[in-house]
């Protein structure tokens, strides 16, 4: 019985010399693949899934008051303890408070033309639920909502329309009705919309002027991930009802255009899933074909070995080595590159290593690739194990 040392020894140089690189590398990007998925999966597919909800909003669940379309209905807006009880549902990320409805004034141009622009009431988190971009001057903060500032922020087209360029804007005074409003900031945003020619006031001052309404009847609340959309369409108006009156509460969401997104990435990750597998596949051929080559290139060695008494066992564990070789040295290949390839990531992606899940992906990577050279091996190595010593001596 051949010693395992000499046996891995003989069999690695024999990778070597037959030079099966293209199969070592297709195995390693496998398993490179699979690791980084199975670690960052998760937070690439966070990541990625909210670049792609927030250039739709689907992530954003609109819930209002719709007491005005009845007749005889008193006004209902959110208590503040129901909006902090809202802010504890699972998945919810932020909760802006809104007043449904907006107050047109003519704007003064540079030009002594008058331009209406249609003003909404909002607090210093719509900005950060829409993913506002700031294009000049600032957002609103705290102190702009709790002390009722007379400020306004505007859309960039409405900032253009009236001043030409977005910085031109910032200092210029508005006059709203009797009041005279400084403009402190331009934003711009895929999710806003036609409000990219309105403009933005604190909702408290608009509450203490009686312009729109005294109630918060708007609420924007943006889920963390797609899949908590569902969740808190169910959760939210219980918890609405259970601490106030809200019987024409509306829960609004963009259904269609989220079914489409997550229709989409599932594709994705399952040709990502499919990659992976046909490059482990490909890797597995790759063993059993040159297995097969190295067996037929070897077909008298096999004889002589037999004839100067090596055991079929011998002959089998020799080819089904080499085919492990291969396949393991894909596989520690392939570990490496997916640890550089996790640690890169979670430095752009700004996330921790769950170093549990990564050790055990590396476990299951070496175990899985040993699976495969075993599987691409087996077959070969054992028609050389069975081989009739002269018919092998006589090969040509």
């Amino acid at each position: 019985m051949i010693a395992m040392s000499d046996l891995f020894r003989v069999s690695l140089r024999q990778v070597v010399r037959q030079r099966g690189f293209g199969v070592i590398l297709s195995i390693a990007l496998g398993i490179t693949a699979f690791i980084t998925l199975s670690v960052l999966g998760r937070e690439m597919r966070y990541k990625i899934g909210q670049d792609m909800v927030l250039m739709g909003g689907v992530n954003v669940v609109q819930v209002y008051m719709d007491d005005r379309q009845y007749p005889g209905q008193p006004i209902r807006g959110f208590h503040p303890e129901t909006v902090d009880e809202l802010r504890k549902l699972p998945g919810v990320d932020l909760i802006s408070c809104n007043l449904r409805g907006g107050i047109v004034f003519p704007i003064r141009t540079t030009g002594e033309r008058a331009i209406p622009l249609d003003f909404i009431g909002v607090d210093q988190y719509y900005a950060e639920v829409y993913s506002l971009n700031l294009v000049a001057g600032r957002l609103f903060n705290t102190a702009d909502i709790d002390e009722r500032r007379r400020v306004c922020m505007l859309g960039v087209e409405g900032a253009i329309n009236v001043y030409g360029r977005p910085e031109e804007a910032i200092g210029k005074l508005l006059f709203l009705g009797p009041d005279v409003f400084e403009v402190i900031g331009v934003v711009s945003g895929v999710m806003l919309g036609a409000w990219s020619q309105g403009g933005f006031l604190p909702y408290t001052t608009m509450i203490d002027r009686n312009w729109v309404s005294d109630k918060v009847t708007r609420l924007f609340v943006r889920a963390i991930a797609w899949e908590d959309v569902a969740r808190l369409v169910h959760d939210i108006p219980l918890v609405v009802r259970e601490y106030q009156d809200a019987p024409y509460l509306v829960v609004r969401t963009q259904s269609e255009q989220l079914s489409r997104i997550q229709s989409t990435f599932m594709w994705v990750e399952v040709l990502l899933w499919l990659g992976i597998a046909a490059s482990l596949m490909l890797g597995g051929f790759g063993i059993w074909y040159g297995t097969f080559a190295a067996v037929r290139a070897r077909t008298r060695e096999v004889g002589l070995k037999k004839a100067m008494g090596g055991s079929d066992g011998d002959i089998m564990a020799q080819f089904l080595a080499e085919a492990l070789c291969k396949s393991v040295a894909g596989g520690i290949l392939g570990i490496a590159i997916g640890y550089l390839v996790v640690f890169t990531g979670s430095l752009m992606l700004g996330t921790n290593i769950s170093y549990p899940l990564l050790l055990a992906s590396s476990a299951g990577s070496i175990i899985f690739s040993a699976f495969i050279g075993v599987a691409g091996g087996i077959y070969p190595a054992l028609q050389a194990s069975r081989m009739d010593v002269v018919s092998a001596l006589r090969f040509e």
